[in-house]
């Protein structure tokens, strides 16, 4: 075969070779063109899968993170307390005991709120109807995972309910609703600590049946006020700078009387407030960084919601999640929030406590 020749046939297997190209590709186009709807669902769907799997992965992840951060510490709490708390100890009881006070005078250096001194009378006929213990399913507790929920504005909207009902022991304050917010704030409460001007008029409305309510006192005037109340005896009118409740229907196997100790160990150690020079100073540290204290001498995890103040620019914003009350209300309270902030934020940098929401 010639040059010529072969060059023939090497052009016409090119165009050969071309056309079928061609109609392969037209094909593909055409099946393409038909079956387009079908590759467009093929794809929905795998990218539906994607998404599934993804979303699975981290819901998955969420929740080991919450079941590892549930998880408990036993002695981190107590070995970081240590290093805030000076001479720091679990010794202290909880509560107030009876049998403390039969043959004590004066067993403490002094007087309300930091100690009993010249109070022992009066709290010797209250301890005579209220109880010390703790309730035996909190008692057996190997860990005591625990939520102290203040009542910041900071908690509405939060949907943190779920969670703060997850805790072994929740510590609330004073008279903050639980009904109606059950969302934002949980349901479940293990103790309430309050004063008498911040107890709430039907203590069974806003708490379990088995919530222990614990009495902080801040002078002698609300040890009478519990006893008249416990006892039904007359009222006490004066002597309180907001009215108490004049009826409060309480279960007296339910009050507990705080140990003034945790008192104490807040102002003196955790707010630097001289204790040798407490008439000079009037500022007393607030029920909320009270119970912080007193979560950190009796748990093995403590979580905090709900504390923290409005901003200097946020003014007008309510200071609690349930009421319209703006921070100006704290001027003449006595509480110094910011001194109080500085010594929370301490603890959270050590990770001594955990913040459930922002500070």
């Amino acid at each position: 075969m010639t040059e010529l020749e072969q060059l023939d046939v090497f052009h016409d297997n090119s165009r050969h070779d071309s056309k079928s190209h061609w109609t392969l590709f037209t094909l593909l186009i055409t099946m393409i063109h038909k079956s387009r709807w079908k590759i467009l669902g093929v794809l929905t769907v795998f990218g539906v899968m994607v998404w599934y799997t993804i979303s699975r992965e981290e819901s998955f992840d969420f929740h080991i993170m919450q079941d590892e951060r549930m998880t408990c510490p036993l002695g981190e709490v107590e070995k970081k307390a240590a290093q805030l708390i000076a001479n720091y100890t679990r010794d202290h009881p909880l509560f107030l005991q009876l049998k403390d006070y039969f043959w004590v005078r004066t067993p403490s250096p002094y007087e309300l709120p930091y100690g009993t001194k010249g109070a022992e009378e009066i709290l010797l006929r209250l301890l005579a109807v209220t109880s010390y213990s703790l309730p035996e399913s909190v008692q057996s507790l190997k860990c005591r995972k625990c939520a102290v929920v203040g009542n910041g504005h900071r908690l509405r909207n939060s949907s943190m309910g779920d969670v703060i009902n997850k805790y072994d022991v929740v510590i609330r304050l004073n008279n903050a609703p639980v009904h109606g917010y059950e969302h934002d704030v949980g349901s479940k409460t293990t103790m309430r600590l309050f004063y008498p001007e911040s107890a709430h008029f039907n203590p069974k409305t806003e708490n379990n049946p088995n919530t222990l309510l614990v009495l902080v006192a801040f002078k002698p005037m609300d040890f009478l006020w519990m006893e008249t109340i416990l006892h039904d005896k007359k009222r006490i009118r004066k002597g309180f700078w907001k009215q108490p409740p004049l009826i409060w229907d309480a279960n007296p196997e339910q009050v507990r009387i705080l140990n003034p100790y945790f008192m104490e160990v807040t102002a003196a150690k955790l707010l630097n407030i001289p204790m040798k020079q407490l008439r000079k100073f009037k500022q007393k540290p607030t029920t909320g960084l009270v119970a912080i204290t007193l979560a950190l001498h009796f748990c093995d995890m403590v979580d905090i919601a709900g504390f923290g103040y409005p901003d200097s620019a946020n003014k007008k914003q309510s200071i609690h999640y349930y009421e319209q009350i703006t921070v100006k209300s704290m001027a003449t309270s006595g509480h110094n929030v910011s001194h109080e902030a500085s010594a929370i934020k301490k603890m959270l940098v050590m990770g001594l406590i955990k913040n459930l929401t922002y500070f």
